[in-house]
């Protein structure tokens, strides 16, 4: 059972001698994805580290199989090697609706000729559709055996249409095991019927090195007016779930208490005309700045430039969640308090109270008071952003999680090589893409 061989945390990975020796085993696994960085979202940037990590700390191979998107060249460029292959071919789907299930077709022939070329070990689907059916149907085929992943909004989502609950569950149902990235994915896991010694929880971790606490840059200050004021800061896709627009309000009826108030909008989206619409009627054009697309290199010079981190999370009409919220994270490694809503997984993301608070994010009162309870108090400022500090280099390193999902892997893998072929232990390397072959 995974759950007697696995810890459900990665911050508890077992360092007995039996794992140890896994180090000296090599496999190739194959990860498919719609998307992949330089795509924004959490979800990717959960991936590139744990697999970045893991080819580094052991001596497999990766391949990563995924769609352009832009960017791609210059990312690929820098990041792709041998260790870490990523293959582009077209563009994602543009959603799961009926009249794209026939694009199914090419992924599907792309990842067969992977499997027969790279001699694929395990596969990991990254996203439900179309990735997560190829898996299946190629473990059905071929034996070749798979680790599903949930952030929990595959589940609130899907859970919305008709058909797709079924193509959804028909995935869970065949992995070998899950990975759920938060507290929120397992509960929907097992909601759905999933049972829990198949799921392995593994959170995602924080690049404390990058994310750190340093004096703000002259350059940010000068450039948004910050020098003497006490700034708010939201890193996010302007989408309606991200809570923009409560935050703006929020501001708003702190204007008079603390007339020093700047609040820093780092992202782009969909959002953005019409949050900047409310900007001009609130009349706070000149304390609300749209900062706009920051790369990855210069993200965490914003986190030094604010006092506090705020995104009010909430849950869109479409059933899109946050899933756990990197993000906060990020603030708290940099040293800052952070308020996120109350919804999704956020309840592992921020210890409400400690290292931050958690608010209803349809209420812009309660949030106009947890920033005023910080604003107006320096010292529970420094010993929230110092108790999150703490947290995030203490229980998210990202060693720790590569480890568990590489350990899941090896397990697996280990598996159904014996399985297949009636040896007591696995060869260097695995190779099931040998019995595909012939």
């Amino acid at each position: 059972m995974l759950q007697n061989r696995f810890v459900t945390e990665a911050s508890e990975v077992k360092k007995d001698t039996e794992y140890s020796k896994q180090t000296l085993l090599s496999m190739n696994i194959l990860f498919l994805a719609d998307y992949f960085l330089p795509h924004a979202g959490g979800s990717r940037v959960y991936y590139y580290n744990l697999y970045s990590r893991l080819v580094k700390d052991f001596p497999d191979k990766l391949t990563i199989l995924t769609k352009k998107v832009p960017g791609w060249k210059q990312f690929d460029s820098q990041f792709s090697r041998d260790a870490f292959r990523i293959i582009r071919h077209s563009k994602p789907l543009p959603n799961l609706r009926a009249q794209h299930l026939p694009k199914i077709a090419l992924p599907l022939v792309r990842t067969l000729d992977q499997v027969s070329r790279q001699r694929v070990d395990i596969l990991h689907p990254g996203d439900l559709y179309p990735q997560g059916v190829i898996a299946r149907w190629i473990k059905e085929l071929f034996g070749i055996p798979y680790i599903a992943y949930c952030h929990g909004e595959d589940i609130t989502q899907s859970d919305r249409y008709r058909y797709q609950p079924m193509v959804r569950n028909w995935i869970y149902e065949g992995a070998d095991a899950i990975v759920a990235a938060c507290e929120f994915a397992r509960e929907n896991l097992l909601r759905i019927g999933i049972e829990n010694q198949r799921i392995v929880k593994i959170t995602p971790g924080v690049d404390y090195e990058r994310f750190s606490p340093k004096l703000p840059k002259r350059e940010i200050v000068s450039q948004y007016g910050l020098a003497g004021r006490k700034v708010l800061l939201t890193v996010a896709r302007l989408f309606p779930r991200k809570g923009h627009e409560a935050v703006i309000r929020a501001v708003a009826n702190l204007a008079s208490k603390f007339p020093d108030l700047a609040y820093l909008v780092v992202g782009t989206g969909p959002e953005q005309d019409r949050l900047q619409k409310i900007v001009g009627e609130v009349g706070l054009k000149e304390a609300i700045k749209f900062v706009g697309y920051v790369s990855e290199d210069s993200l965490a010079d914003f986190y030094n430039v604010c006092d506090i981190f705020v995104m009010p999370n909430d849950e869109d009409a479409n059933g899109d969640i946050e899933g756990f919220g990197m993000v906060f994270l990020e603030a708290n490694s940099a040293g800052k308090p952070v308020i996120a809503g109350r919804s999704g997984g956020t309840a592992d993301s921020v210890i409400d109270g400690v290292t931050g608070y958690r608010v209803n994010p349809k209420d812009v009162n309660e949030i106009t008071a947890a920033l005023s309870r910080l604003l107006g108090n320096p010292e529970l400022r420094v010993r929230i952003g110092e108790a999150g500090l703490r947290r995030a280099r203490e229980e998210f390193d990202w060693r720790t999680r590569a480890e568990a999902l590489r350990q899941l892997s090896f397990e697996i893998a280990e598996r159904t090589w014996q399985r297949e072929t009636g040896l007591t232990a696995p060869r260097l390397p695995f190779g099931f893409g040998r019995l595909f072959r012939g």
